[in-house]
């Protein structure tokens, strides 16, 4: 229990100081940091080495660079970097005279990140890259910013590098050790800490920060924080990307996300304010939503009691009236529910009746849209589903199951690249959308990719092994899958690609 106490107040010390927390998956990380370095200082108590940390600035920083987890390679989550290379910055520039383009890698480790994007940069801009850029990159570890200005670096920085790039701006210095050529001056370093007041002048006025695959390590307070801060060092317009898997936890309102060539990023818009979004009633319908505490009651599996009727109600009602007056006279979020009954009772015609007289009346009812999109799916009205799913991006581009619609109707429609798209956008929104990750395997299995199929069908099938079948297979309204049907696709398309 001591020890317990013990570890406690070392985690207090990192979240006030840097932000830093650790579950109890991490627990063991911090528990032996403290071992060594007590050993190595010969510190008999852990309340002793508590008080020097909190005194002995450089005790802290060997201390930090013990816990800090420094895993990165050249050209990571390269789809951000080409995006910027060859849209964004080009736009940026057509509207810039003098001033370099300001670029901060914050969270860079040992530097791969800024330096792939100073390599990109020379390769589309040549010699004109140094004058036209200015790029920064920091870090809490001092160690890893001291490794970044060496530009030393070994085989596995570049499993995702093109080899001629590698040879173009690399140089052997020793055994599996590779070093960056001139190019390294282009880059500038410093030890930051993310959750300091003030930022240094290096940091200052960026168009373009890339913070991405850093925040995972803070809780939603410290998240929350940082995200500001760096909001609001941006310059207005600029641009801030979060890696893939952090999108929707930074989408609090301070910049506006965008998806563009399906990547998503957030930008500094003047005067855009926008309504934070709960992800986690995202995918529950109104009614649900007003009910704190409460769970999805409907029977996907047959007519709940009493659905007919009550769909037929509905329906009679308008066409013995005016649809408008009708509708009008009864909350949509009650019609929606009769909807959905009659679509489950496949009485599509009726459903879909009643549908067009709610979206009438309540046009960004996203749910109502959904629903009009699966029962078009469902007969095969592809075009008339896609025009469905635009309605709900424009409303909500945050609509997982649109994106899930749309990539389902393009594979139905034969065009696979539109279908990875947009399963991309899907997995981008939920990395662990089962779904998303199910049907890029099945393109990419039927293209012969086998190595990327094997990561989609495994990745599909540890989110389907580790969850409810009943509530899998419900999970992405109003799309409704047998889960188990599905890993027993996954199973049998491992096999074939294990023996293949």
């Amino acid at each position: 229990m001591k020890a317990d106490r013990d570890l406690d107040r070392f985690k207090e010390l990192l979240l006030s100081s840097c932000g830093m927390f650790f579950t109890n998956e991490r627990e063991l990380t911090l528990s032996s940091a403290v071992t060594q370095r007590m050993s190595q200082r010969g510190i008999d108590t852990a309340e002793l080495y508590h008080s020097l940390l909190t005194t002995d600035q450089d005790e802290f920083r060997r201390f930090i660079e013990l816990l800090t987890v420094n895993e990165t390679y050249f050209s990571r989550e390269n789809d951000h970097l080409k995006l910027l290379v060859d849209k964004i910055i080009p736009e940026i520039l057509s509207q810039r005279e003098t001033r370099p383009v300001r670029i901060v890698s914050a969270g860079c480790s040992t530097g791969e990140e800024p330096y792939s994007i100073a390599m990109m940069l020379a390769e589309r801009f040549g010699e004109d890259s140094g004058r036209l850029f200015y790029i920064a990159g920091t870090d809490i570890d001092s160690s890893v910013i001291a490794r970044a200005k060496q530009g030393i670096y070994g085989k596995g920085s570049f499993r995702s590098m093109d080899k001629a790039i590698q040879d173009r701006y690399f140089k052997m210095c020793g055994p599996g050790a590779y070093q960056l050529g001139d190019i390294r001056h282009q880059v500038h370093f410093e030890v930051v800490n993310l959750k300091d007041a003030l930022y240094p002048a290096i940091m200052q006025q960026p168009d373009i920060i890339l913070y991405r695959n850093v925040s995972i390590y803070f809780p939603p307070q410290v998240q929350r924080e940082i995200f500001g801060r760096l909001a609001l060092i941006l310059n207005e317009g600029g641009y801030l990307f979060v890696g893939a898997t952090e999108t929707l936890q930074h989408n609090i309102g301070l910049l506006t996300l965008m998806n563009r060539d399906s990547v998503f990023f957030y930008r500094k818009i003047p005067g855009v304010i926008i309504e934070e979004r709960r992800s986690a009633k995202r995918n529950l319908s109104p009614r649900e939503q007003s009910k704190p505490g409460s769970s999805r009651q409907t029977n996907y599996g047959g007519v709940p009691a009493g659905a007919v009727q009550s769909g037929i109600r509905a329906i009679r009602a308008v066409a013995a009236s005016d649809a408008s007056s009708v509708t009008n006279s009864r909350d949509p979020k009650s019609l929606f529910d009769d909807a959905l009954e009659l679509a489950i009772s496949r009485r599509m015609d009726d459903a879909l009746a009643l549908l067009d007289a709610i979206i009438e009346q309540d046009g960004s009812f996203i749910k109502a849209h959904s629903l009009k999109g699966s029962i078009f799916m469902s007969a095969s009205r592809f075009q008339e589903a896609v025009a469905v799913c635009n309605a709900i991006l424009s409303h909500d581009p945050l609509c997982l199951e649109a994106y899930l619609m749309l990539g389902v109707t393009a594979r139905h429609s034969g065009d696979d690249d539109d279908a990875q798209r947009r399963f991309r956008e899907a997995i981008y929104l939920k990395s662990s959308c089962w779904l998303a990750h199910f049907y890029l395997a099945e393109i990419l299995f039927g293209q012969g990719d086998k190595n990327r199929a094997r990561t989609g069908y495994e990745a599909a099938l540890r989110v389907l092994e580790n969850g409810s079948s009943l509530e899998l297979s419900r999970e992405y309204f109003p799309l409704s899958y047998n889960a188990e049907q599905y890993m027993a696709i996954c199973r049998h398309k491992l096999s074939l690609l294990k023996n293949g």
